[in-house]
């Protein structure tokens, strides 16, 4: 039996949730509806996880019974009664799960996996946004549209935008403290070790400055939503450890000097909408989204909603600005803050890794 995760099981939800209510409730920052009378599912695609290039489809009939394609071929058909009595047992699984990131088996719900996805769990292609691709009725124009959509759950822990990784690294230069410190300050292992370290730093005389990011391509990527985007994540990145917050609006407003606070939303608005739906830090970005209907929001609740980025794009960063935070790499694991003499010159340097996740 398959044992999946509470993000995992809820991507399948999603889908379940789409195919049984095809018009598609839009909604605004809060994730309240706008209107249900814009968009109506047709067909929807996600990658086969068993084919490299390969897609299942799943395709609504007039009768409403679903007709799942496995690489073009047709495969099986789901009656809407079957869809809808196995979207509310994942739901009602999902809600008495555990919490935390284990899989669990839900009884009952591998006749339908198997045909949804011959038992496995939904993955996006490689250096790809998107987890589903939907063919839609466009109301206000009355064409089809061809529209990729990221899936986003309240039901399991919190997604991540950016992963930390190696390509995540911010390095920063001291000049002005004696290297006979470097030693002393490397081995504090305090529970709020980055800021003891930092403390140390500038109370001994140094001074802290970015240099840069180390993989090129974060920092082309950065460089082409803002060319002082890096070091505004610089500034928002150290001062999350010296303020002792996470809140991303809070850190970017309150790090750097804009002419005002709508300018810098729109800064923020703009490298989140890349870092969601556009580029990946280890790959040169050509600067478009891979993503373009936006997210499907899977709530508290078991309802789904759609931030719409075609229509409605607005409420769509509005949302991914309230709603993300700076996380907390392991700084044993990125070797954050340990200090390091540069034998060509007089600096010593350290770096920190970013992270970026939604708040719930």
């Amino acid at each position: 039996m398959s044992s999946f995760n509470r993000g995992e099981w809820s991507e399948i939800y999603a889908i379940l949730c789409m195919l049984v209510c095809p018009e598609l409730s839009v909604g605004n920052a809060d994730l309240e509806e706008i209107t249900n009378k814009l968009y109506k599912i047709k067909k929807i695609q996600i990658a086969n996880p068993n084919s490299d290039n390969g897609i299942i489809e799943y395709c609504l009939k007039n009768n409403c019974d679903v007709e799942v394609y496995y690489d073009n071929e047709l495969d099986n058909l789901i009656s809407m009664l079957e869809l809808n009595e196995n979207k509310h047992r994942i739901f009602d699984a999902i809600q008495n799960a555990p919490i935390g990131n284990g899989a669990f088996e839900i009884e009952g719900i591998e006749n339908i996996l198997v045909k949804l996805t011959r038992g496995n769990k939904i993955k996006a292609r490689s250096f790809s946004k998107e987890d589903l691709e939907a063919t839609v009725l466009d109301k206000r124009i009355g064409k089809d549209a061809s529209l990729k959509y990221s899936i986003k759950s309240s039901l399991g822990s919190p997604a991540t935008l950016l992963n930390a990784s190696n390509h995540t690294n911010f390095l920063y230069s001291i000049t002005g403290l004696d290297e006979r410190y470097v030693d002393e300050i490397n081995s504090i292992e305090t529970r709020t070790k980055l800021l003891d370290r930092i403390n140390f730093i500038t109370s001994h005389g140094g001074k802290i400055k970015f240099e840069r990011i180390v993989d090129q391509n974060l920092e082309y990527n950065l460089r082409m939503i803002d060319t002082l985007m890096p070091e505004y994540l610089a500034n928002v990145l150290l001062n999350s450890y010296i303020k002792g917050t996470k809140d991303l609006k809070d850190l970017f407003l309150a790090s750097n000097q804009f002419i005002d606070e709508d300018f810098a939303l729109k800064k923020l608005g703009d490298l989140l909408e890349g870092i969601s739906f556009g580029f990946f830090p280890s790959v040169k970005w050509d600067g478009l989204n891979n993503v373009n209907g936006g997210l499907v929001i899977v709530k508290n609740d078991g309802n789904v909603i759609i931030l719409d980025l075609v229509y409605y794009r607005n409420e769509v960063l509005k949302f991914l600005i309230k709603e993300t935070k700076l996380d907390s790499p392991s700084s044993s694991r990125y070797n954050m803050l340990h200090l390091e003499k540069d034998l060509f010159s007089d600096k010593i340097f350290f770096t920190l890794n970013l992270q970026i996740r939604y708040k719930e």
